[in-house]
Protein backbone atom coordinates (compact mmCIF):
# COMPACT_ATOMS: atom_id res chain seq x y z
CA UNK A 1 0.00 0.00 0.00
CA UNK A 2 1.32 3.45 -0.90
CA UNK A 3 -0.86 5.27 1.58
CA UNK A 4 0.72 6.36 4.85
CA UNK A 5 -0.35 4.57 7.99
CA UNK A 6 -2.29 6.67 10.46
CA UNK A 7 -1.49 6.99 14.17
CA UNK A 8 -2.50 4.26 16.53
CA UNK A 9 -5.70 4.68 18.52
CA UNK A 10 -4.04 5.58 21.88
CA UNK A 11 -2.06 8.40 20.28
CA UNK A 12 -5.13 9.63 18.41
CA UNK A 13 -7.17 9.57 21.58
CA UNK A 14 -4.57 11.47 23.62
CA UNK A 15 -4.24 14.11 20.94
CA UNK A 16 -8.00 14.53 20.84
CA UNK A 17 -8.26 14.84 24.62
CA UNK A 18 -5.61 17.51 24.74
CA UNK A 19 -7.31 19.53 22.06
CA UNK A 20 -10.59 19.47 23.95
CA UNK A 21 -9.10 21.04 27.14
CA UNK A 22 -9.25 24.72 26.22
CA UNK A 23 -8.51 27.67 28.54
CA UNK A 24 -12.19 28.08 29.23
CA UNK A 25 -12.42 24.44 30.34
CA UNK A 26 -9.50 24.80 32.79
CA UNK A 27 -10.99 28.06 34.14
CA UNK A 28 -14.28 26.28 34.71
CA UNK A 29 -12.49 23.53 36.70
CA UNK A 30 -10.64 26.08 38.87
CA UNK A 31 -13.50 28.41 39.72
CA UNK A 32 -16.62 26.27 39.45
CA UNK A 33 -19.04 26.38 42.43
CA UNK A 34 -20.73 23.12 41.47
CA UNK A 35 -20.44 20.25 43.91
CA UNK A 36 -19.80 17.91 41.01
CA UNK A 37 -16.08 18.54 40.65
CA UNK A 38 -15.25 15.51 38.50
CA UNK A 39 -15.24 17.24 35.17
CA UNK A 40 -14.96 14.82 32.25
CA UNK A 41 -13.80 16.63 29.14
CA UNK A 42 -15.25 15.31 25.92
CA UNK A 43 -18.42 13.48 26.94
CA UNK A 44 -18.49 11.90 23.54
CA UNK A 45 -15.23 10.11 24.38
CA UNK A 46 -16.15 8.99 27.90
CA UNK A 47 -18.05 6.03 26.48
CA UNK A 48 -14.76 4.42 25.56
CA UNK A 49 -13.68 4.43 29.25
CA UNK A 50 -15.07 2.32 32.07
CA UNK A 51 -17.80 3.97 34.14
CA UNK A 52 -16.52 6.00 37.15
CA UNK A 53 -12.84 5.76 36.08
CA UNK A 54 -10.75 8.80 35.19
CA UNK A 55 -8.31 8.95 32.33
CA UNK A 56 -4.66 9.36 33.50
CA UNK A 57 -4.21 12.51 31.47
CA UNK A 58 -7.12 14.17 33.22
CA UNK A 59 -5.41 13.64 36.58
CA UNK A 60 -2.15 15.15 35.33
CA UNK A 61 -3.94 18.23 34.02
CA UNK A 62 -6.02 18.87 37.13
CA UNK A 63 -3.52 18.14 39.92
CA UNK A 64 -1.17 21.13 39.51
CA UNK A 65 -4.01 23.57 39.14
CA UNK A 66 -5.77 22.24 42.22
CA UNK A 67 -2.54 22.49 44.24
CA UNK A 68 -1.96 26.11 43.26
CA UNK A 69 -5.44 27.20 44.38
CA UNK A 70 -5.67 25.24 47.62
CA UNK A 71 -8.22 27.33 49.53
CA UNK A 72 -7.18 29.01 52.75
CA UNK A 73 -9.41 29.14 55.80
CA UNK A 74 -10.79 32.51 54.67
CA UNK A 75 -11.57 31.22 51.18
CA UNK A 76 -13.43 28.24 52.55
CA UNK A 77 -16.01 30.54 54.10
CA UNK A 78 -16.60 32.07 50.70
CA UNK A 79 -16.68 28.66 49.01
CA UNK A 80 -18.90 26.35 51.04
CA UNK A 81 -19.15 23.92 48.14
CA UNK A 82 -15.36 23.42 47.75
CA UNK A 83 -14.23 20.05 46.35
CA UNK A 84 -14.42 17.24 48.87
CA UNK A 85 -11.51 14.84 49.48
CA UNK A 86 -10.92 12.03 51.87
CA UNK A 87 -9.77 12.98 55.38
CA UNK A 88 -6.18 11.67 55.16
CA UNK A 89 -5.46 12.44 51.51
CA UNK A 90 -7.05 15.87 51.61
CA UNK A 91 -5.18 16.93 54.74
CA UNK A 92 -1.85 15.87 53.21
CA UNK A 93 -2.53 17.98 50.12
CA UNK A 94 -3.43 21.05 52.17
CA UNK A 95 -0.37 20.78 54.40
CA UNK A 96 2.02 20.40 51.46
CA UNK A 97 4.05 23.66 50.95
CA UNK A 98 3.17 25.46 47.78
CA UNK A 99 5.70 26.19 45.07
CA UNK A 100 5.35 29.94 45.61
CA UNK A 101 5.76 30.17 49.38
CA UNK A 102 8.31 27.34 49.88
CA UNK A 103 11.17 28.02 52.30
CA UNK A 104 13.53 26.43 49.76
CA UNK A 105 13.15 29.45 47.47
CA UNK A 106 14.80 32.87 47.73
CA UNK A 107 12.43 35.68 48.70
CA UNK A 108 12.77 39.44 49.08
CA UNK A 109 11.68 39.36 52.73
CA UNK A 110 12.57 37.08 55.58
CA UNK A 111 13.08 36.79 59.31
CA UNK A 112 16.46 36.30 60.96
CA UNK A 113 16.83 33.73 63.71
CA UNK A 114 17.63 35.07 67.18
CA UNK A 115 20.47 33.29 69.01
CA UNK A 116 21.90 34.19 72.42
CA UNK A 117 25.52 33.85 73.54
CA UNK A 118 25.39 31.28 76.36
CA UNK A 119 29.04 31.41 77.53
CA UNK A 120 31.13 34.04 79.27
CA UNK A 121 34.52 35.47 78.37
CA UNK A 122 36.86 34.02 81.03
CA UNK A 123 40.52 33.31 81.78
CA UNK A 124 40.94 30.07 83.70
CA UNK A 125 44.68 30.27 84.36
CA UNK A 126 46.16 30.56 87.84
CA UNK A 127 49.23 32.82 87.87
CA UNK A 128 51.35 33.33 90.96
CA UNK A 129 52.33 36.96 90.31
CA UNK A 130 51.20 39.94 88.30
CA UNK A 131 54.46 40.63 86.43
CA UNK A 132 54.98 40.14 82.69
CA UNK A 133 57.46 37.29 83.29
CA UNK A 134 54.79 35.43 85.31
CA UNK A 135 52.42 35.45 82.34
CA UNK A 136 55.25 34.42 80.03
CA UNK A 137 56.13 31.45 82.26
CA UNK A 138 52.44 30.48 82.36
CA UNK A 139 52.50 29.92 78.59
CA UNK A 140 56.07 28.57 78.42
CA UNK A 141 55.61 25.99 81.15
CA UNK A 142 58.37 23.92 82.72
CA UNK A 143 57.00 20.73 81.15
CA UNK A 144 56.96 22.29 77.70
CA UNK A 145 60.55 23.53 77.98
CA UNK A 146 61.67 20.18 79.42
CA UNK A 147 60.19 18.39 76.39
CA UNK A 148 62.13 20.68 74.07
CA UNK A 149 65.36 20.09 76.00
CA UNK A 150 64.89 16.30 75.91
CA UNK A 151 64.23 16.19 72.17
CA UNK A 152 67.04 18.66 71.43
CA UNK A 153 69.58 16.59 73.38
CA UNK A 154 68.40 13.44 71.60
CA UNK A 155 68.78 15.15 68.23
CA UNK A 156 72.31 16.22 69.17
CA UNK A 157 73.24 12.62 69.93
CA UNK A 158 71.88 11.54 66.55
CA UNK A 159 74.01 14.19 64.84
CA UNK A 160 77.10 13.06 66.77
CA UNK A 161 76.52 9.46 65.69
CA UNK A 162 76.10 10.60 62.11
CA UNK A 163 79.33 12.61 62.37
CA UNK A 164 81.24 9.60 63.63
CA UNK A 165 80.14 7.61 60.60
CA UNK A 166 81.20 10.27 58.11
CA UNK A 167 84.12 9.45 55.86
CA UNK A 168 84.44 12.65 53.91
CA UNK A 169 86.86 15.10 55.53
CA UNK A 170 84.76 18.01 54.32
CA UNK A 171 81.66 16.71 56.02
CA UNK A 172 83.63 15.90 59.17
CA UNK A 173 84.91 19.45 59.36
CA UNK A 174 81.37 20.82 59.00
CA UNK A 175 80.17 18.74 61.96
CA UNK A 176 83.27 19.12 64.13
CA UNK A 177 81.65 21.48 66.62
CA UNK A 178 78.91 19.01 67.48
CA UNK A 179 81.45 16.65 69.05
CA UNK A 180 81.79 19.06 71.99
CA UNK A 181 78.04 19.07 72.72
CA UNK A 182 76.85 19.54 76.28
CA UNK A 183 73.33 18.74 77.44
CA UNK A 184 71.05 21.76 77.21
CA UNK A 185 69.03 22.53 80.36
CA UNK A 186 65.79 24.43 80.94
CA UNK A 187 67.73 27.35 82.43
CA UNK A 188 69.96 27.56 79.36
CA UNK A 189 66.97 27.19 77.03
CA UNK A 190 65.35 30.25 78.66
CA UNK A 191 68.52 32.23 77.94
CA UNK A 192 68.43 30.95 74.36
CA UNK A 193 64.80 32.11 73.99
CA UNK A 194 65.63 35.47 75.53
CA UNK A 195 68.42 36.05 73.00
CA UNK A 196 66.21 34.81 70.18
CA UNK A 197 63.41 37.25 71.07
CA UNK A 198 65.94 40.07 71.55
CA UNK A 199 67.12 39.55 67.97
CA UNK A 200 63.67 40.76 66.93
CA UNK A 201 64.26 43.97 68.88
CA UNK A 202 67.71 44.56 67.30
CA UNK A 203 67.52 43.26 63.72
CA UNK A 204 70.86 42.47 62.07
CA UNK A 205 71.52 40.81 58.74
CA UNK A 206 73.50 37.81 60.05
CA UNK A 207 73.49 35.86 63.26
CA UNK A 208 77.25 36.24 63.67
CA UNK A 209 76.90 40.02 63.81
CA UNK A 210 75.39 39.87 67.29
CA UNK A 211 78.68 38.56 68.73
CA UNK A 212 81.08 40.86 66.87
CA UNK A 213 83.39 43.10 68.90
CA UNK A 214 83.69 45.68 66.16
CA UNK A 215 82.59 49.13 67.26
CA UNK A 216 79.90 49.13 64.58
CA UNK A 217 78.28 45.98 65.92
CA UNK A 218 79.25 45.69 69.59
CA UNK A 219 76.26 44.37 71.61
CA UNK A 220 77.84 42.94 74.80
CA UNK A 221 74.68 41.27 76.12
CA UNK A 222 74.90 38.42 73.58
CA UNK A 223 78.50 37.47 74.33
CA UNK A 224 77.95 37.68 78.09
CA UNK A 225 74.91 35.43 78.08
CA UNK A 226 76.01 32.75 75.61
CA UNK A 227 78.81 32.16 73.14
CA UNK A 228 78.10 32.34 69.47
CA UNK A 229 78.99 28.70 68.81
CA UNK A 230 76.81 27.48 71.65
CA UNK A 231 73.83 29.49 70.36
CA UNK A 232 74.30 28.15 66.84
CA UNK A 233 74.63 24.59 68.13
CA UNK A 234 71.37 24.82 70.07
CA UNK A 235 69.66 26.35 67.07
CA UNK A 236 71.04 23.55 64.88
CA UNK A 237 69.88 20.79 67.23
CA UNK A 238 66.55 22.34 68.26
CA UNK A 239 64.02 19.53 67.85
CA UNK A 240 60.53 18.57 69.01
CA UNK A 241 60.04 14.87 68.30
CA UNK A 242 61.96 11.61 68.14
CA UNK A 243 59.86 10.18 65.30
CA UNK A 244 61.74 9.54 62.10
CA UNK A 245 58.78 8.89 59.79
CA UNK A 246 55.03 9.47 60.02
CA UNK A 247 51.98 9.81 57.80
CA UNK A 248 51.32 13.17 59.42
CA UNK A 249 53.16 15.82 57.33
CA UNK A 250 53.39 18.02 60.44
CA UNK A 251 54.88 15.37 62.73
CA UNK A 252 58.17 17.25 63.24
CA UNK A 253 56.37 20.22 64.75
CA UNK A 254 53.07 18.61 65.79
CA UNK A 255 53.91 18.67 69.51
CA UNK A 256 54.41 22.46 69.45
CA UNK A 257 51.20 23.11 67.48
CA UNK A 258 49.13 20.85 69.73
CA UNK A 259 50.62 22.45 72.82
CA UNK A 260 49.57 25.91 71.64
CA UNK A 261 46.01 24.85 70.75
CA UNK A 262 45.50 22.83 73.94
CA UNK A 263 46.94 25.57 76.13
CA UNK A 264 44.59 28.19 74.74
CA UNK A 265 41.59 25.87 75.02
CA UNK A 266 42.36 25.03 78.65
CA UNK A 267 43.07 28.54 79.94
CA UNK A 268 40.70 30.82 78.04
CA UNK A 269 37.21 31.07 76.57
CA UNK A 270 36.67 33.90 74.07
CA UNK A 271 33.94 36.49 73.75
CA UNK A 272 31.05 36.17 71.30
CA UNK A 273 32.79 37.72 68.28
CA UNK A 274 35.31 35.52 66.40
CA UNK A 275 37.13 35.94 63.12
CA UNK A 276 38.64 33.28 60.87
CA UNK A 277 41.23 33.96 58.21
CA UNK A 278 44.54 32.69 56.87
CA UNK A 279 48.05 33.87 57.76
CA UNK A 280 51.43 33.19 56.16
CA UNK A 281 54.85 32.19 57.51
CA UNK A 282 57.50 33.30 55.04
CA UNK A 283 59.19 30.37 53.27
CA UNK A 284 60.70 30.55 49.80
CA UNK A 285 62.45 27.18 49.81
CA UNK A 286 61.21 23.94 48.36
CA UNK A 287 58.16 22.59 50.11
CA UNK A 288 55.33 20.48 48.74
CA UNK A 289 52.63 22.54 50.47
CA UNK A 290 54.09 26.01 49.97
CA UNK A 291 51.36 28.50 49.08
CA UNK A 292 51.02 31.83 47.30
CA UNK A 293 48.58 34.51 48.49
CA UNK A 294 49.05 37.80 46.68
CA UNK A 295 47.36 40.07 49.24
CA UNK A 296 49.45 38.92 52.21
CA UNK A 297 52.61 40.59 53.52
CA UNK A 298 54.51 37.35 52.85
CA UNK A 299 53.17 36.14 49.52
CA UNK A 300 55.03 32.82 49.54
CA UNK A 301 55.14 30.53 52.51
CA UNK A 302 53.32 28.15 54.83
CA UNK A 303 49.62 28.91 55.14
CA UNK A 304 47.97 28.89 58.56
CA UNK A 305 44.20 28.87 59.14
CA UNK A 306 43.63 30.94 62.27
CA UNK A 307 40.70 31.46 64.62
CA UNK A 308 41.17 34.73 66.48
CA UNK A 309 39.43 37.40 68.47
CA UNK A 310 39.03 40.82 66.80
CA UNK A 311 41.92 42.28 68.86
CA UNK A 312 44.43 39.76 67.48
CA UNK A 313 44.42 37.09 70.21
CA UNK A 314 45.01 33.75 68.47
CA UNK A 315 42.72 31.00 69.80
CA UNK A 316 43.57 28.13 67.49
CA UNK A 317 45.39 27.54 64.24
CA UNK A 318 45.94 24.79 61.73
CA UNK A 319 48.72 24.40 59.16
CA UNK A 320 47.66 23.73 55.59
CA UNK A 321 49.59 20.70 54.34
CA UNK A 322 48.07 20.32 50.87
CA UNK A 323 46.73 17.00 49.67
CA UNK A 324 48.70 15.12 52.33
CA UNK A 325 46.36 16.48 54.99
CA UNK A 326 43.61 13.90 54.57
CA UNK A 327 41.42 15.28 57.38
CA UNK A 328 40.41 18.43 55.52
CA UNK A 329 41.52 17.85 51.93
CA UNK A 330 39.20 17.24 49.01
CA UNK A 331 35.73 18.57 48.31
CA UNK A 332 34.40 20.99 50.90
CA UNK A 333 37.89 21.86 52.14
CA UNK A 334 36.98 25.32 53.45
CA UNK A 335 33.91 24.02 55.30
CA UNK A 336 35.96 21.25 56.94
CA UNK A 337 38.55 23.76 58.14
CA UNK A 338 35.87 26.00 59.65
CA UNK A 339 34.14 23.17 61.48
CA UNK A 340 37.41 21.84 62.88
CA UNK A 341 38.60 25.22 64.18
CA UNK A 342 35.19 25.74 65.83
CA UNK A 343 35.25 22.46 67.73
CA UNK A 344 34.23 23.14 71.32
CA UNK A 345 32.68 26.50 70.40
CA UNK A 346 29.59 25.46 68.45
CA UNK A 347 26.06 25.71 69.91
CA UNK A 348 27.15 28.60 72.15
CA UNK A 349 25.86 31.56 70.12
CA UNK A 350 29.15 32.84 68.68
CA UNK A 351 29.32 35.37 65.84
CA UNK A 352 31.84 34.21 63.24
CA UNK A 353 33.26 36.59 60.62
CA UNK A 354 34.92 35.16 57.50
CA UNK A 355 35.84 36.26 53.99
CA UNK A 356 34.64 34.85 50.68
CA UNK A 357 37.16 31.97 50.70
CA UNK A 358 35.05 30.19 53.31
CA UNK A 359 31.50 31.56 53.07
CA UNK A 360 28.71 29.78 51.23
CA UNK A 361 25.00 29.21 51.71
CA UNK A 362 25.57 25.60 52.77
CA UNK A 363 28.12 26.54 55.44
CA UNK A 364 25.97 29.39 56.73
CA UNK A 365 22.98 27.06 57.08
CA UNK A 366 25.12 24.40 58.79
CA UNK A 367 26.49 26.89 61.31
CA UNK A 368 23.01 28.24 61.93
CA UNK A 369 21.84 24.73 62.76
CA UNK A 370 24.63 24.70 65.39
CA UNK A 371 23.43 28.01 66.89
CA UNK A 372 26.34 29.97 65.42
CA UNK A 373 26.05 33.14 63.36
CA UNK A 374 28.29 33.84 60.39
CA UNK A 375 28.84 37.06 58.46
CA UNK A 376 31.20 38.01 55.67
CA UNK A 377 31.81 38.58 52.00
CA UNK A 378 30.63 36.05 49.44
CA UNK A 379 31.77 34.93 46.02
CA UNK A 380 29.10 36.02 43.56
CA UNK A 381 29.40 32.99 41.27
CA UNK A 382 28.51 30.26 43.77
CA UNK A 383 25.85 27.81 42.62
CA UNK A 384 23.49 28.30 45.57
CA UNK A 385 23.45 32.10 45.34
CA UNK A 386 20.13 33.70 44.29
CA UNK A 387 20.11 34.36 40.56
CA UNK A 388 18.11 37.57 40.95
CA UNK A 389 20.97 39.50 42.58
CA UNK A 390 23.57 38.19 40.14
CA UNK A 391 21.86 39.52 37.03
CA UNK A 392 20.56 42.85 38.26
CA UNK A 393 22.60 46.02 37.81
CA UNK A 394 22.55 48.35 40.81
CA UNK A 395 23.56 51.96 41.32
CA UNK A 396 26.04 53.30 43.84
CA UNK A 397 24.67 53.15 47.38
CA UNK A 398 21.90 50.73 46.42
CA UNK A 399 21.43 47.44 48.26
CA UNK A 400 19.46 44.34 47.22
CA UNK A 401 18.78 41.50 49.65
CA UNK A 402 17.35 38.02 49.34
CA UNK A 403 16.39 35.59 52.14
CA UNK A 404 16.15 31.84 52.44
CA UNK A 405 15.86 29.63 55.53
CA UNK A 406 17.29 32.28 57.85
CA UNK A 407 20.18 33.17 55.52
CA UNK A 408 20.47 36.70 54.15
CA UNK A 409 22.44 37.29 50.93
CA UNK A 410 22.84 40.83 49.71
CA UNK A 411 24.56 42.92 47.05
CA UNK A 412 25.65 46.46 47.82
CA UNK A 413 27.55 48.87 45.61
CA UNK A 414 30.02 51.40 46.93
CA UNK A 415 33.09 51.96 44.77
CA UNK A 416 32.52 48.44 43.50
CA UNK A 417 29.91 45.73 43.94
CA UNK A 418 30.19 43.76 47.20
CA UNK A 419 28.29 40.51 47.72
CA UNK A 420 27.81 39.52 51.35
CA UNK A 421 26.11 36.83 53.42
CA UNK A 422 24.88 36.85 57.01
CA UNK A 423 22.64 34.86 59.29
CA UNK A 424 22.52 37.57 61.96
CA UNK A 425 21.78 40.98 60.46
CA UNK A 426 18.65 42.16 58.66
CA UNK A 427 18.34 44.25 55.52
CA UNK A 428 19.14 47.51 57.30
CA UNK A 429 21.38 50.45 56.39
CA UNK A 430 23.40 52.12 59.15
CA UNK A 431 25.48 55.35 59.15
CA UNK A 432 29.27 54.83 59.14
CA UNK A 433 31.85 57.59 59.57
CA UNK A 434 35.20 57.27 57.80
CA UNK A 435 38.57 58.74 58.80
CA UNK A 436 37.80 62.03 57.07
CA UNK A 437 34.60 62.49 59.05
CA UNK A 438 32.32 61.70 56.12
CA UNK A 439 29.18 59.73 56.97
CA UNK A 440 27.87 57.17 54.51
CA UNK A 441 25.14 54.55 54.66
CA UNK A 442 26.24 50.91 54.60
CA UNK A 443 24.45 47.61 55.18
CA UNK A 444 24.69 46.60 58.83
CA UNK A 445 26.35 43.30 57.89
CA UNK A 446 29.16 45.12 56.04
CA UNK A 447 29.67 47.54 58.93
CA UNK A 448 29.98 44.74 61.51
CA UNK A 449 32.23 42.74 59.22
CA UNK A 450 34.65 45.68 59.01
CA UNK A 451 34.61 46.04 62.80
CA UNK A 452 35.29 42.42 63.75
CA UNK A 453 37.17 40.83 60.84
CA UNK A 454 40.64 42.27 61.52
CA UNK A 455 41.85 39.72 64.09
CA UNK A 456 44.36 37.87 61.89
CA UNK A 457 45.59 41.08 60.28
CA UNK A 458 46.11 42.54 63.75
CA UNK A 459 48.32 39.67 64.92
CA UNK A 460 50.25 39.79 61.63
CA UNK A 461 50.90 43.47 62.23
CA UNK A 462 52.08 42.95 65.82
CA UNK A 463 54.43 40.11 64.84
CA UNK A 464 55.87 42.22 62.01
CA UNK A 465 57.21 44.81 64.47
CA UNK A 466 59.78 42.47 66.07
CA UNK A 467 60.31 39.39 63.83
CA UNK A 468 62.85 36.92 65.19
CA UNK A 469 62.62 34.13 62.60
CA UNK A 470 65.98 33.40 61.04
CA UNK A 471 66.89 31.90 57.68
CA UNK A 472 67.13 28.15 58.03
CA UNK A 473 67.12 25.02 55.90
CA UNK A 474 64.45 23.43 58.12
CA UNK A 475 60.90 24.64 57.55
CA UNK A 476 59.58 23.05 60.75
CA UNK A 477 62.07 25.05 62.83
CA UNK A 478 60.82 28.30 61.37
CA UNK A 479 57.23 27.26 62.03
CA UNK A 480 58.08 26.35 65.63
CA UNK A 481 59.73 29.74 66.26
CA UNK A 482 56.66 31.41 64.77
CA UNK A 483 54.52 29.48 67.28
CA UNK A 484 56.80 30.70 70.10
CA UNK A 485 56.08 34.26 69.00
CA UNK A 486 52.33 33.58 69.00
CA UNK A 487 52.59 32.33 72.59
CA UNK A 488 54.60 35.44 73.49
CA UNK A 489 51.97 37.70 71.89
CA UNK A 490 49.08 35.90 73.64
CA UNK A 491 50.82 36.24 77.01
CA UNK A 492 50.96 40.01 76.47
CA UNK A 493 47.25 40.10 75.60
CA UNK A 494 46.36 38.17 78.76
CA UNK A 495 48.58 40.37 80.93
CA UNK A 496 46.92 43.57 79.71
CA UNK A 497 43.46 42.08 80.18
CA UNK A 498 43.66 40.18 83.47
CA UNK A 499 46.73 41.25 85.47
CA UNK A 500 45.06 44.28 87.01
CA UNK A 501 48.19 46.30 86.27
CA UNK A 502 48.62 49.22 83.94
CA UNK A 503 48.50 48.11 80.30
CA UNK A 504 51.84 47.84 78.55
CA UNK A 505 52.76 48.29 74.91
CA UNK A 506 54.21 45.33 73.06
CA UNK A 507 57.68 46.90 73.15
CA UNK A 508 57.63 47.51 76.90
CA UNK A 509 56.26 44.03 77.58
CA UNK A 510 58.94 42.41 75.43
CA UNK A 511 61.73 44.36 77.12
CA UNK A 512 60.44 43.40 80.56
CA UNK A 513 60.27 39.69 79.72
CA UNK A 514 63.62 39.58 77.88
CA UNK A 515 65.33 41.35 80.77
CA UNK A 516 63.95 38.71 83.16
CA UNK A 517 65.01 35.82 80.89
CA UNK A 518 68.62 37.08 80.65
CA UNK A 519 70.20 37.10 84.15
CA UNK A 520 73.00 39.52 84.93
CA UNK A 521 75.31 36.86 86.38
CA UNK A 522 75.55 33.81 84.12
CA UNK A 523 77.46 30.83 85.59
CA UNK A 524 80.53 30.03 83.53
CA UNK A 525 80.15 32.95 81.15
CA UNK A 526 82.75 33.77 78.53
CA UNK A 527 85.07 36.37 80.21
CA UNK A 528 86.36 33.84 82.77
CA UNK A 529 87.21 31.47 79.89
CA UNK A 530 89.29 34.01 77.98
CA UNK A 531 91.43 34.75 81.01
CA UNK A 532 92.95 31.22 80.88
CA UNK A 533 94.49 31.84 77.43
CA UNK A 534 97.85 33.58 77.04
CA UNK A 535 99.23 35.33 74.01
CA UNK A 536 102.89 34.73 73.16
CA UNK A 537 105.32 36.02 70.55
CA UNK A 538 107.27 33.65 68.34
CA UNK A 539 111.03 33.30 69.07
CA UNK A 540 112.12 31.12 66.18
CA UNK A 541 113.58 32.85 63.14
CA UNK A 542 113.82 32.02 59.47
CA UNK A 543 117.05 31.68 57.45
CA UNK A 544 117.10 35.41 56.71
CA UNK A 545 116.74 36.26 60.42
CA UNK A 546 113.05 37.23 60.51
CA UNK A 547 110.62 35.90 63.12
CA UNK A 548 108.50 32.98 62.03
CA UNK A 549 104.91 34.02 61.44
CA UNK A 550 101.59 32.17 61.37
CA UNK A 551 98.39 32.99 59.53
CA UNK A 552 95.91 34.67 61.86
CA UNK A 553 93.05 32.22 62.50
CA UNK A 554 90.48 34.94 63.15
CA UNK A 555 91.35 36.97 60.06
CA UNK A 556 90.99 33.82 57.97
CA UNK A 557 87.40 33.46 59.21
CA UNK A 558 86.74 36.98 57.98
CA UNK A 559 88.24 36.06 54.59
CA UNK A 560 91.36 38.11 55.14
CA UNK A 561 95.01 36.96 54.95
CA UNK A 562 97.21 38.25 57.80
CA UNK A 563 100.54 36.82 59.02
CA UNK A 564 101.28 37.46 62.68
CA UNK A 565 104.23 36.59 64.97
CA UNK A 566 101.78 36.23 67.87
CA UNK A 567 99.99 33.02 68.81
CA UNK A 568 98.04 31.46 71.72
CA UNK A 569 100.33 29.33 73.83
CA UNK A 570 97.41 27.72 75.76
CA UNK A 571 95.40 26.29 72.84
CA UNK A 572 96.51 22.77 71.78
CA UNK A 573 97.17 23.70 68.15
CA UNK A 574 98.78 27.07 69.10
CA UNK A 575 96.90 29.12 66.46
CA UNK A 576 98.41 32.26 65.03
CA UNK A 577 96.50 35.38 66.04
CA UNK A 578 96.73 39.11 65.72
CA UNK A 579 96.78 41.03 68.96
CA UNK A 580 93.46 42.63 67.98
CA UNK A 581 91.89 39.25 67.14
CA UNK A 582 92.99 37.38 70.29
CA UNK A 583 89.95 38.17 72.44
CA UNK A 584 87.42 37.78 69.59
CA UNK A 585 88.78 34.37 68.67
CA UNK A 586 88.51 32.94 72.17
CA UNK A 587 85.11 34.46 72.89
CA UNK A 588 83.69 32.39 70.03
CA UNK A 589 85.07 29.05 71.19
CA UNK A 590 82.45 26.51 72.38
CA UNK A 591 81.89 26.05 76.07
Amino acid sequence: MDCEEGPSRPKRQRKQLFSIMHDSDIEEVLFSDNSEDDYQPGDEESASESEGEEHPLDIELRSPARQLVSPTAQDQDLQPNSPSVSDTQGQAQLNQPSAVGSTAEWTTTGEMREIYFTKSNEFYGEIAGANPIDYFIFFFTEDFLTMICTETNAQAQRLISRHNQEVSSRRSRDFARISGWKQVTVCELKIFLGLLFHMGTIPLSRLQDYWKKDRLFSIPIFGKQMSRNRFLLILRCLHFTSEEESEDPMFKVRSVIDYFNNKMTECYYPAAQLSLDESMVLWRGRLSFRQFIKNKRHKYGIKLYMLTEPDGLVLKFRVYAGGKDTDVSGKGHAEKVVMELLQGKLNNGHELYMDNFYNSFGLAKKLLDHNTYCTGTLRKDLKENPQEIRKKNIKKGENISMFREGVHVGVWKDKRVVTYITTQYKDRMVPVQNKRGQVTQKPEAISKYNDYMSGVDMQDQLLAYYPCERKTLRWYLKLAIHTFQLLFLNSMKMYNKYSGQRKMSLYDYRMNVINALLPENVPGNRPSNTQTHKIKKATETTSNGRLKRKTCRQCTKNKKRTDSPWYCDTCPDKPGLCVECFENYHSELPL
